[in-house]
């Protein structure tokens, strides 16, 4: 992933490289005068020197000063470009892989791994700036004095190899540290889902605490401390052994080599304008081994891989208004728990003809959402295919064969904005209407496609979430137990009124439901028990 935005921005790295390096040099070049000056005095040399010096200040100010700027705007349009990439990348993703790899993980990684991946993003054009800093200025001090450079490299790598080796162990802590947030984050979520039984229960809440968050924050915490405890010590060893180099420069530079003392002057002063670039690289190098780790676990949720944007035009048949058919056969789906049991689905064999309204019913855990799922393409069978118009629906259609659905599913979601099947957003009149047929036009009101609240009782809310996708105007609407929160008023609208409504439309309607009262609405009723599809006398009756 790195490589491709670096790749996609070479341009402007060429450019940011150009300019740090001109930044640095003339950073170089200054030391050195300032060198000249301190070695000649304030005499007839130096006071030559001091117009060339005070231009060389200028240069520097305006060199950093556009080194910065033009990083800067690098950071931040790289930074917006991959928030904006990684979030259509996840709209790529299919449903199956999110609920494989868990939602909370893949909310974490857009949240925390899109946040620590900004920041390397943003730290990798400084890192390359203080990098470049270092390199020339030791090129600096190799032009003062060959004996000199070499017993302060050798320090210095010594130094800087037993660093990383302390740092290293923080490598490692860092990815367990970020493995042990997504059991986190897991936490977290089940505390934000489970907020009403708990506000209900102090003993529930005071054991849930103790025996679910606080160990995994303990752990989190331990982690957190061992990683930046060995990359502190890491950093002090590091800072502490630049002034044995100087020590050791001082003293061999004396007492073996013979060098005068103004040029050891000058390449200690050299040597600690080294620090600060050095430093910064040290303390950088934790946000890159973070972020580092952070793009694993983007891979790992699979939001690292090449983004897939769906087509809409690539089955022609799709939402041109001329299908006729879907056929379900031999379809299975089976899930399978980690203690071995599980559920099975299937096989089932179904056609659902337009413009039809077809009651799926049964008991709970029977598979009605499964196969709903399954029909809408969200959940691929594991067993079995559908087919539009005789035509397999394979991976390469998959995505408009899914335009033909709209659905209010059992956990729906309400979006701010109401948008018609082009994404464009609905007229506020249409939407009024809506919302008045509906009884929420006290309540909810529309402007620009932007609804004014979502802050409604959960009945309402399903009401709302009816409006949205019967503006989205697809072929197909799905509802699960849409009529379950709402009281006899609206629910006899919805099947007497709105079904019918939507069938002299064309619309066909999948309908999972347990309203009995209400099963000669539909032309057919499909019951399932333990996942199978049956024949029930009051289904027969209405055959």
């Amino acid at each position: 992933m790195i490589r491709h935005y670096l790749r996609e921005r070479r341009r402007e790295l060429v450019v940011a490289t150009v300019l740090c390096a001109t930044s640095s040099a003339l950073s170089i070049v200054l030391l050195s005068r300032l060198n000249d000056v301190a070695r000649d005095g304030l005499g007839e040399t130096g006071t030559r020197n001091l117009p060339v010096v005070s231009a060389l200040l200028a240069a520097v100010f305006l060199g950093n000063l556009a080194a910065q700027t033009y990083l800067a705007r690098f950071g931040a349009s790289t930074i917006a470009s991959l928030r904006s990439d990684l979030s259509r990348r996840f709209l790529a993703m299919d449903y199956e892989q999110l609920l494989a790899s868990g939602k909370h993980v893949v909310g974490g990684a857009l949240i925390a791994d899109v946040s620590r991946v900004a920041t390397l993003f943003l730290v990798l054009p400084l890192f390359a700036f203080n990098a470049l800093s270092v390199a020339f200025c030791v090129v600096y001090l190799a032009v003062l004095s060959i004996p000199l450079i070499l017993v302060f490299t050798a320090i210095m790598a010594f130094a800087i190899g037993s660093s990383l080796r302390m740092m290293g162990r923080s490598g490692a802590i860092f990815e367990a540290t970020r493995e042990q947030e997504e059991i986190l984050f897991g936490h977290f979520a089940s505390l934000a889902d489970g907020k009403k039984e708990l506000t209900l229960s102090a003993g529930r809440a005071r054991h849930f605490m103790d025996s679910v968050p606080d160990p995994a924050i303990e752990t989190n915490r331990h982690l957190n401390y061992e990683a930046q405890k060995w990359w502190g010590y890491g950093g002090a060893w590091s800072s502490t052994m630049v002034f044995c180099a100087m020590l050791g420069v001082i003293y061999a530079g004396q007492a073996e080599f013979g060098v005068p003392s103004g040029t050891i002057l000058q390449f200690v002063i050299g040597a600690l304008f080294l620090m600060n670039p050095l430093n910064y690289l040290i303390i950088a190098s934790r946000d890159v081994m973070i972020g580092m780790a952070s793009l694993r676990q983007l891979e790992h949720s699979g939001l690292g891989g090449a983004a897939r944007p769906a087509n809409p035009d690539s089955f022609d048949s799709a939402g041109s208004g001329e299908w006729r058919h879907i056929e379900a056969k031999g379809l299975c789906f089976r899930y399978e728990e980690d203690d071995g049991h599980g559920f099975s689905l299937g096989p089932i064999d179904l056609d659902l003809r337009r413009g039809e309204t077809l009651f799926v019913v049964g008991g709970n855990g029977s598979g009605k959402s499964t196969l709903g799922m399954m029909l809408c393409g969200l959940t691929r069978p594991t067993a079995g295919r559908i087919e539009l118009d005789g035509r397999p629906v394979d991976d390469t259609r998959l995505a408009a064969y899914r335009a033909l659905f709209s659905a209010v599913f059992f956990d729906f979601h309400l979006f701010t904005h109401m948008v018609d099947r082009r994404g464009e957003p609905a007229p506020d009149a249409d939407t009024g209407a809506w919302l008045t047929r509906l009884d929420l036009h006290a309540k909810v009101q529309a402007r620009g496609g932007e609804l004014s609240t979502l802050a409604l009782s959960q009945g309402q809310r399903k009401r709302l979430a009816l409006a949205q996708s019967c503006i989205d105007d697809a072929d197909i609407l799905l509802f699960d137990e849409w009529a379950a929160d709402q009281d006899p008023g609206f629910r006899r609208y919805f099947y007497r009124e709105l079904l019918p409504a939507l069938k002299r439309s064309r619309k066909t309607v999948i309908a999972i439901t347990h309203d009995e009262r209400y099963f000669d609405c539909a032309d057919r009723v499909l019951k399932l028990e333990q996942g199978r599809l049956v024949e029930t006398p009051a289904l027969a009756a209405l055959a």
